[in-house]
């Protein structure tokens, strides 16, 4: 912007004074001599050009809330429409002025999305008159009261506060503040508070239109026949029998059952408290119990039968309940509120909210979930399966039929439908091991569900938490009501989008994860134990009441065992070291130049450790190496000036430096140009190294894969036994030992690799020694059915890695690296503990597979459904279209024109859903949220990163 910001300025300025119009002396509109010499311009109409007040007041007639400016010989200042003598006529068209006009109020008040304004009303007072407020009404202005109204608010403000409210979570407010700031910014003018009239417009206009979209206002008698949680937005992709569902789908295998399944999340929010200010006498609700919030009375009986139930955890991993009764309720109507939603899509249901009085307690979650499942346990809409995803429901599963028996008939919840339980994947971590094993959504018929999302519902809705906290009952209940509504619009109307990447995403991930299954099954050490452990899963899969396979006691290594084995590997390895080689041979040569290589190696990683400052006794240590290392090269100087002549000459411009040994060339015949190690070393030679290479590299994974069983091994005991700085710091000093064995491992991998790809080139034997990268040194193992990676908690071996690399986080992304799937990486299953550990493995490798497998099915089912719904609510409108005989005509045209209208836009948004469902692949991961945005590419681009951070 720093070319043009100088002259946007000056535009700026320009439209200060009369601009273009500086020489005009008549008006343009009549271009006559006019008593009024063309001094107006308005702020609203296009373009800056000047009129005379008659040309200003006839052309506003149809537009009486446009602001005016007049140019006062000096500067323009600001003039209303009332001042040159507009009247407003209601119930007629100005062009057929009414012949018995009543004029309103002095004072009356429009406000107005371009401020508060006072204006001259005329009110039809003919034969065929209604009453006043209808004719605010038709004029499309929604008056504050219906007894001789005095102010009113336009559609356009109504629902320009609707939109920015849904959307920015404003309060009324902060709106009036913004209307009186456009009316008059300095505060000189003296502006009746319109505030509560302001609230009370707001509040009727939304419940207008919650019934409105409702089809109420197309049936006889619509709001009094308005049945229980009637008003709320429907769910498109949960299955509904009879709605969205195929004929026979109760008919379905027992593998597919799940796609018919209703899968919810309950959850409590104690943000969404709620003072003692008004009383439900003073301030009821418009819609109680008609959209998303219970019936308050009925509830609230029912509450007050458990004053003082205590609700017992038994899982110490995660204590709500035991903080149930803790919860300060002093002051409070409301402590919070709990919620039902779709776990797949985030919908809030209807009659799926309610308030908490004392915590998150039985009596009232349990009201709440029987409450949202009224509309799927009727008997016509029935569903086979409900599942519960909740954080506590471990403990809220047991005797939940026998708590739902002491609730009215209408609201139990059949037998024959199968209720079946889970715990949020963010939230199981904090469950005991035995929670977790039974009650992971990774290991349930759920797809990719990670049961989540209401808590994104709850993050949405927090920000209006200190506005409703003032309110009165009612007031609160209808202003949240609207925030409900407005969130499962969003969700609606985004299905298209979100869907299909889902879709696309899941394919991949599901062809990905079933190949790395059937890989690890592949390489099992004996081919008995995946049919063992196949029968064992599917048996729990079908029973869960049976032990689960994946809570398995895994069995430890100490510290001191640890500690032990790093102790013989670098006695074994100061042992070879020290080895002198009597063998004048080929293979003799090779191999002392190995071992040489491999001291260089650990001698680097050694001064790599202690850059900083190195320790007496770390300084000892190196300086023996460095004896031994000038012996062995000393060796391979002399093996080499007999076996490899082509590289004498080299030898001879080497000067063995004391301190730079460790970084001398070592002239193998991987390290030369391929015309010379093929004329200038002794046959047997090239072909000595590249075996030893080969063996080199397994004996390297072997190594790391053992390594690394050994530091998980460490930091599991860590993390469920260890407490106090002694005994971690204790562990640190391992770990770190640990680390360099893996760096030590890899680093070994990596040089033996790139010298055999020299002396072989490429070809099969790359498939099963591949490149090692940092992120392929993981740890077979993992917390159990975690949401967290390893590394989340133990500190990966290559330090932190960026953000974008870290997005797909989680069991179901986790992948099992290349190094376990190599001959022998899993044992012979005679280390029982090994063979426990790659079982857990196995199973959860299956789970990710089937996981992905459902989600691809899942998506699949839910976009017919989609479309399905929204077809049938488009026939639902065009049945409405008919009238009644109470009706007026200009009413019954009315009604058609409305149900017409909403059937059209339903089918204009199940065609959208097909297009962007039929889009090619490509395309859709290259869809962006913003498509039609104008901003500077670059720009884009640099708001996208930074936005990665926040």
């Amino acid at each position: 912007m720093d070319n043009y910001r100088q002259e946007t300025l000056d535009e700026f300025i320009r439209l200060e004074g009369r601009g273009d119009s500086d020489a005009q002396e008549f008006c343009l509109s009549c271009r006559s001599e006019s008593p009024w010499p063309p001094l107006f311009r308005c702020r609203d109409c296009l373009g800056t050009s000047l009129e005379c007040g008659e040309c200003t007041v006839a052309k506003h007639r149809d537009n009486p809330f446009h602001v005016l400016e007049c140019w006062n010989r000096s500067f323009f200042v600001k003039v209303f429409l009332r001042e040159l003598g507009l009247r407003i006529q209601l119930g007629h068209h100005w062009m057929s002025p009414c012949v018995n006009p009543r004029p309103g109020p002095c004072d009356f008040t429009v406000l107005h999305v371009n401020g508060i304004h006072n204006v001259c009303v005329d009110f039809c007072w003919c034969d065929h008159r209604v009453v006043p407020w209808k004719q605010l009404l038709r004029a499309e202005l929604f008056p504050a009261t219906v007894d001789q109204p005095k102010t009113c608010a336009s559609f356009r403000l109504l629902e320009q506060f609707h939109a920015l409210s849904g959307s920015g979570k404003i309060s009324v407010y902060e709106y009036h503040n913004a209307l009186k700031h456009l009316t008059d910014a300095t505060g000189v003018s003296k502006l009746k508070c319109k505030y509560k009239s302001l609230l009370r417009l707001v509040r009727q206009f939304a419940h207008m239109k919650f019934t409105k979209r409702a089809r109420r206002g197309s049936v006889p008698n619509g709001i009094e026949t308005t049945i229980a949680g009637g008003l709320a937005l429907r769910y498109l992709a949960c299955p509904h029998p009879g709605i969205n569902l195929p004929a026979d789908w109760d008919l379905a295998p027992l593998e597919y059952q799940f796609l018919y399944m209703l899968i919810l999340a309950l959850d409590a929010n104690f943000r969404l408290k709620n003072l003692y200010r008004s009383s439900w006498e003073k301030d009821p609700g418009l819609h109680m119990g008609l959209a998303h919030f219970v019936e308050p009375t009925r509830y609230l009986e029912h509450v007050r039968q458990y004053a003082t139930q205590k609700d017992i955890s038994s899982c110490s991993g995660f204590k709500t309940l035991s903080h149930a009764e803790t919860k300060s309720a002093v002051g409070l109507r409301a402590t919070g509120v709990g919620m039902v939603v779709c776990a797949c899509h985030e919908v809030i249901r209807p009659l799926a909210i309610a308030d908490l009085q004392r915590g998150e307690r039985y009596c009232n979650m349990d009201y709440i979930a029987l409450s949202a499942l009224k509309d799927s346990t009727a008997e016509e809409y029935q569903v086979k399966t409900v599942f519960f995803s909740y954080d506590i429901v471990c403990q809220w599963k047991k005797k939940f039929r026998e708590r739902m028996a002491t609730f009215p008939p209408e609201m139990h919840i059949p037998s024959r439908i199968d209720l079946q339980y889970s715990v949020p994947k963010c939230h199981c971590k904090g469950h005991k091991l035995r929670c977790q094993c039974s009650f992971s959504m990774n290991i349930h018929t759920v797809g990719r569900t990670d049961g989540e999302g209401i808590e994104r519902c709850w993050a949405e809705i927090n920000v209006m938490a200190n506005s409703t906290k003032e309110m009165g009952p009612g007031n609160r209940y209808d202003t949240l009501d609207v925030q409900f509504a407005w969130h499962n619009w969003k969700k609606i109307v985004g299905l298209g989008k979100s869907l299909v990447r889902r879709h696309v995403k899941a394919r991949h991930k599901s062809s990905r994860h079933v190949g790395a299954f059937l890989a690890l099954s592949e390489v099992l050490p004996d081919s008995s134990l995946k049919q063992d452990w196949t029968a064992e899963i599917e048996a729990w899969e079908r029973d869960n009441s049976l032990p689960s396979p994946y809570f398995i006691d895994m069995k430890h290594l100490s510290e001191a065992q640890v500690v032990l084995t790093l102790k013989e590997e670098e006695c074994q390895a100061a042992l070879s070291d020290g080895v002198d080689i009597e063998d004048s041979s080929a293979m003799a040569c090779i191999e002392v130049a190995l071992t040489v290589e491999d001291l260089q190696r650990r001698i680097r990683q050694d001064l790599q450790d202690e850059k900083d400052e190195v320790s007496v006794g770390a300084a000892k240590d190196i300086q023996k190496k460095w004896i031994i290392l000038q012996k062995h090269m000393l060796q391979l100087r002399n093996l080499q000036a007999e076996y490899m002549p082509c590289v004498k000459a080299k030898l001879r411009q080497t000067v063995l430096e004391y301190r730079e040994i460790e970084h001398q060339m070592l002239w193998l015949p991987s390290e030369l140009d391929r015309m010379l190690w093929e004329k200038g070393c002794f046959l047997g030679v090239v072909v000595i190294e590249a075996t030893l290479r080969e063996a080199q590299c397994r004996d390297a994974l072997s190594s790391l894969c053992s390594t690394l069983r050994a530091r998980h091994s460490l930091f599991s005991k860590r993390n469920k036994n260890f407490q106090g700085q002694k005994q971690n710091t204790r562990v640190a000093d391992t770990a770190r030992r640990l680390d360099k064995q893996c760096r030590l491992a890899g680093a070994k991998y990596k040089a033996a690799r790139a010298a055999l790809k020299t002396l072989r080139g490429a070809g099969p034997w790359e498939d099963e020694l591949r490149e090692l990268h940092v992120s392929d040194m993981s740890s077979l193992h993992g917390s159990v059915l975690e949401i967290d990676n390893e590394d989340d908690l133990e500190g990966s071996v290559s330090g932190s890695c960026s953000n974008r690399t870290r997005r797909e986080v989680g069991e179901g992304h986790r992948e099992i690296s290349w190094i376990w799937l190599q001959e022998g990486a899993l044992g012979d299953s005679s280390d029982e503990g090994l063979t426990q550990a790659v079982k857990l493995e196995w199973l959860k490798s299956r789970a990710r597979a089937h996981r992905w497998r459902e989600e691809c099915l899942l998506l699949t089912e839910e976009k017919r459904r989609v479309r399905e719904t929204l077809l049938h609510t488009a026939h639902l409108w065009d049945s409405r279209g008919s009238s009644w005989e109470e009706l007026e005509p200009s009413q019954v045209e009315g009604v058609r024109a409305h149900a017409a209208r909403q059937a059209a836009v339903f089918r204009s948004v199940s065609e959208h859903f097909r297009v962007l469902w039929n889009l090619p692949e490509e395309e859709v991961v290259a869809m962006n949220d913003d498509e039609d945005s104008e901003a500077d590419p670059d720009e884009c681009r640099a708001n996208n990163v930074v936005e990665q951070h926040v």
